[in-house]
């Protein structure tokens, strides 16, 4: 298993406790403003412990669904664990290789998830694939890009390399995938970069 796996595995258990409520607040006004329609079918890439989940799916109704994948197979169970929707479905996968089909969502929900990923270009351009054209994708983050990559550097071990490009990197990265309107805001307590698919 990969360092990276083993670390978020390892931390499964405890994960929820280590989110703030202050921080889980700013996730829900995050989400509010994505103003999801009512029958949006949704990817919450990168969903952990599923944070995302609860608000996912009563901003997309019942006749939205929401597909929840993350990499490490402990957080996805501690997931399944809290919430069981019939709209809701659970897969393990890699965002550089998304175990779905071309053109099935009309949004991707990236919540604190996106540093991690081993190939940030891939992971965009997977992300694409899986929008159908005009869907929309959000990396979000409850931080500043200054404050997550400080957070990471400081744990070390298996997340120290895992940082947020710099902003040109990162629309570039975003615009090479075929995501066109692309925004980025970074400021404290906020990191939301936005775009439609082409």
């Amino acid at each position: 298993m990969c360092p990276k796996k083993a670390y978020f595995d390892e931390k499964a258990a405890e994960w929820d406790t280590l989110i703030k409520d202050e921080v889980v607040i700013r996730i829900k006004n995050m989400v509010e403003e994505l103003a999801l329609p009512q029958g949006s079918k949704v990817l919450d890439l990168g969903t952990g412990t599923g944070i995302l989940i609860p608000m996912l799916i009563e901003a997309v109704g019942s006749s939205g669904a929401v597909v929840a994948v993350d990499f490490a197979p402990q957080m996805l169970a501690e997931a399944r664990k809290k919430y069981q929707w019939p709209n809701l479905e659970f897969l393990e996968g890699a965002a550089e290789e998304i175990p779905l089909e071309d053109q099935v969502f009309d949004e991707v929900v990236c919540n604190s998830a996106f540093p991690h990923f081993d190939d940030l270009r891939q992971a965009a351009q997977e992300m694409a694939r899986v929008l159908r054209p005009g869907g929309r994708v959000t990396v979000m983050h409850p931080h500043s890009r200054e404050y997550i990559n400080d957070l990471h550097v400081s744990l070390g071990g298996a997340v120290k390399t895992c940082l947020l490009p710099e902003e040109e990197v990162m629309l570039a990265i975003f615009a090479e995938a075929g995501f066109e309107a692309l925004t980025l805001e970074d400021v404290p307590g906020r990191y939301c970069l936005s775009g439609r698919k082409a």
